[in-house]
């Protein structure tokens, strides 16, 4: 080792973030009241990213087994950031074997809000001959989670986790000169260069497939708030992030997986279907992580409407005396993005992107609901437009004037799910 090679990013959460310890509460540094971003994490997170796409993580961090082992030659530090803001949110807990929710098992998750700020420090130990590559490894991971493709914490595929990259920076020290070793120990780093134009410009592989699809909602929609002490407000109201209106990805997550699931038992492959969303391995017990990730949804131009209404005595179906109440959804426009990571297998690939690809469509031509309250019209989105990115292939679709992009290849990827058996789904397949 000659050259050590400091890496300096700071990132910014773009969405709620959820990193727990054993006991699933949020990682806190209670004396100076900050977030705490482990190392480990990182570390954990680039790593799996890195083996995922065929590149040499254990160079990079190294190994232990047993009594063999290799030491990492980059060393990542511990980072906190001033909390913006604490959200809390209900859920339903959820049996991973039978995919119900526990009777009795209403959950209360306690997330930090977005606008995070953490300060990544990457510092590296090669030689001159290694460094380049080692240097790229660290850029890649970067570039991925700065698309998404990387997210910390748990909850990521329920749109979770997410982060921007707001700068970064590079200083290199040569341990064959004297004067950069003087430099090193007295942590001189003025030299340091901007390097996001290098991090930007890593080529990322096509192992995800995105959609996005953008409009709005004909009808208001409900993703009811956690109980407030609020006197006068309304009974039930729009769960906020941020300060503005969201559709949390699980909400969203768990209306695409049902619509995916009941096209798949209509074309009679609805086991492949449950792959893509992760299950429990019975005979395995163990969990197979989900294929499917989304992000919070975000609804723009939101415009408030209060409803009052009456609640109904589930045994008699009348009225309940002096039950009067009111809720308060919101109307606006939003984009909905997913994405599908490949399990590396063409049918189950195409089959994947053609079932959600038909999921979409039902959601943007109202046929598809999303929140709460939808046997009394709620929840109902209007499309505008929607983009398939598949590598080089980008099917674009305009929901107004009724015409397609790419056509032939979303036809392609329709008829594999029409194509798709039982027989064709790889157990073990690339996760």
């Amino acid at each position: 080792m000659n050259k050590i090679a400091m890496i300096h990013a700071k990132i910014r959460s773009i969405s709620p973030l959820h990193i727990g310890d054993g006991e699933g509460e949020i990682l806190l540094d209670n004396d100076s009241n900050t977030a705490y971003l482990p190392a480990t994490s990182v570390a954990g997170s680039f790593r799996a990213y890195l083996r995922a796409e065929g590149e040499d993580d254990i160079s990079l961090f190294g190994y232990q087994e047993e009594e063999k082992g290799m030491m990492s030659t980059v060393y990542i530090s511990d980072s906190f950031s001033p909390i913006t803001n604490i959200e809390k949110r209900d859920g339903l807990k959820i049996d991973g074997e039978k995919g119900s929710h526990v009777n009795k098992a209403k959950i209360y998750r306690v997330y930090l809000g977005e606008g995070l700020e953490f300060d990544l420090n990457f510092e590296i130990h090669a030689d001159e001959e290694k460094m380049p590559s080692y240097k790229k490894m660290i850029y890649k991971c970067l570039n991925a989670l700065d698309k998404g493709h990387i997210r910390f914490g748990s909850q990521k595929s329920n749109g979770l986790g997410n982060f921007a990259i707001v700068s970064a920076e590079e200083i290199e020290f040569d341990f064959k000169n004297i004067s950069d070793y003087e430099r090193y120990l007295k942590r001189d780093y003025k030299s340091a260069k901007k390097i996001m134009d290098e991090i930007m410009s890593e080529k990322l592989s096509d192992s995800f497939v995105e959609f996005a699809i953008e409009g709005e909602f004909s009808t208001p929609v409900i993703i009811k708030a956690p109980d407030g002490f609020e006197v006068e407000g309304p009974d039930d109201s729009s769960l906020k992030s941020g300060g503005s209106y969201v559709i949390p990805g699980s909400s969203f997550k768990g209306a695409l997986r049902s619509r995916v699931e009941k096209i798949g038992e209509y074309f009679g492959n609805r086991n492949i279907a449950e792959e893509m969303f992760g299950n429990l391995h019975k005979e395995k017990k163990r969990h197979r992580l989900s294929r499917v990730a989304v992000n919070e949804a975000k609804i723009k131009d939101s415009k408030e409407i209060i409803y009052n209404r009456i609640k109904i005595d589930d045994f008699t179906g009348g009225t309940r005396g002096t039950s009067l109440m009111n809720d308060m959804p919101v109307e606006g426009k939003t984009q909905f993005d997913v994405m599908y990571k490949r399990c590396g297998e063409k049918k189950i690939d195409d089959y994947a992107v053609g079932i959600l690809a038909l999921a979409l469509r039902d959601l943007g031509v109202e046929d598809l609901t999303v929140g709460g309250n939808s046997s009394i019209g709620r929840g109902r989105f209007k499309a505008k437009a929607m983009t398939l990115k598949d590598g080089e292939i980008l099917v674009n679709i305009d929901f107004i004037n009724k015409s397609i992009v790419g056509q032939e290849k979303l036809h392609e990827y329709v008829e594999a799910v029409k194509n798709c058996r039982k027989e064709d789904l790889v157990n073990g397949s690339k996760e």
